[in-house]
């Protein structure tokens, strides 16, 4: 039996002992459940994706006893492709969090803070509290506007800003983050999980800023949540010293297969999209008929402050349906610890038919009895 005093902790980084992990959204175990609480594509991945697998793996899998390519150079000179840059302008991660990290570690420390708005991707705090390093927050209005002076004089010397928000929705125009980029004197890192859904990003004016990257992720619009794929477009110069930082081997040899089948796939894609997009816009429609507020969302999840049957809205009624829906086997994410966030839910956007559920479930639940 171990001691009651603990023998490991007086050893760990103060930072460490002070910090919160990380909290991800529930994976439910069991069948049955309409999980619109991650932000995941409802859609498969490309068939090229699974054949790309099948190859990678090889005949009894001979091929996975063998180490991946340490730079990803095949994904890279791909996605170098795609954007029109040399592979110099490219990193590539273990999902974007790798990159993500790699940022913090290399442009922030216990004498240079990094920022963030709030409330946004609550990865980044804990980022920060793994590096030693003061975070600054510049909090959003109730708009979710993006406040491009208040960021500008912040102090921080690496700033993440994602775009669109999450939990929001809300979309960044260009014209806004190239205003940005050329007031902030530090790092300014676009975080793009999202804009593959959005109608605007910033992936031109990093060739434009050179202390601008931006940061994109395999896990929404390519259905790769699972593969863990993300990669970073910047000035070789940021690119180089990231590239000191990472690992080695930071993506493995299926998740470089996958990924460079899925970017070699554009018209599979851009319909599933399109998909996400037209079921986003006919959910916000259903939830604004009901006297709902919904942000204007650029993202695959719509953020909706729920209202009872007597127009009651507020923190308990967010609460109230969101154990609702659990009961039923519909999950979706709430964060009752913010302000701006603590009468909503965000929802992830499904199939329609997972979107027929979850509108059947809003419908069953008006007629229950409001919370007092």
């Amino acid at each position: 039996m171990p001691k009651k005093n603990s023998q490991s902790k007086p050893l760990a980084n103060s930072n460490v002992l002070a910090m919160h992990a990380y909290t991800p959204g529930e994976q439910p175990e069991g069948t049955g459940w309409v999980k619109l609480n991650t932000n995941e594509n409802p859609y498969p991945p490309s068939p090229k994706v699974v054949a790309a697998l099948k190859k990678e793996i090889g005949k009894e899998g001979s091929r996975l006893r063998l180490y991946p390519n340490p730079a990803s150079k095949a994904l890279r000179d791909a996605l170098a492709k795609h954007h029109g840059v040399s592979a110099k302008w490219i990193l590539v991660g273990n999902g974007s969090d790798d990159i993500l990290n790699l940022l913090m570690r290399v442009f922030a420390g216990p004498h240079r803070a990094a920022g963030m708005t709030t409330p946004s991707y609550s990865l980044y705090p804990v980022l920060a509290a793994l590096q030693g390093c003061h975070l600054v927050e510049v909090p959003f209005a109730n708009n979710f506007a993006l406040d491009v002076a208040g960021i500008a004089r912040c102090g921080a010397s690496i700033f993440f800003l994602t775009s669109p928000n999450a939990p929001s929705g809300v979309g960044f125009t260009t014209a806004q983050i190239a205003a940005l980029a050329q007031k902030f004197p530090g790092i300014l890192v676009v975080d793009e999980a999202y804009a593959p859904f959005a109608r605007e990003n910033a992936a031109a004016l990093a060739k434009k800023f050179p202390r601008l990257v931006v940061t994109r992720t395999f896990s929404k619009a390519y259905s790769l949540a699972g593969m863990r794929v993300g990669y970073a477009l910047a000035h070789p110069e940021i690119i180089e010293l990231l590239d000191r930082a990472r690992d080695s081997y930071n993506l493995d040899r299926l998740a470089q297969a996958a990924a460079l089948a899925a970017i070699e796939d554009p018209d599979y894609y851009q319909k599933t999209m399109a998909r996400v997009v037209k079921t986003r816009e006919a959910f916000l429609k259903k939830v604004r008929r009901l006297g709902w507020f919904a942000h204007p969302s650029q993202a695959n999840f719509v953020l909706v402050e729920p209202a009872t049957a007597r127009g009651e809205t507020g923190p308990a009624v967010a609460d109230a349906l969101f154990k609702y829906l659990k009961g039923r086997k519909i999950l979706v994410r709430y964060f009752g610890k913010h302000p701006l966030t603590h009468a909503a839910l965000r929802v992830t956007i499904g199939t329609d038919s997972e979107m027929a559920a979850l509108a059947a479930a809003l419908d069953s639940w008006l007629k229950t009895a409001p919370p007092r």
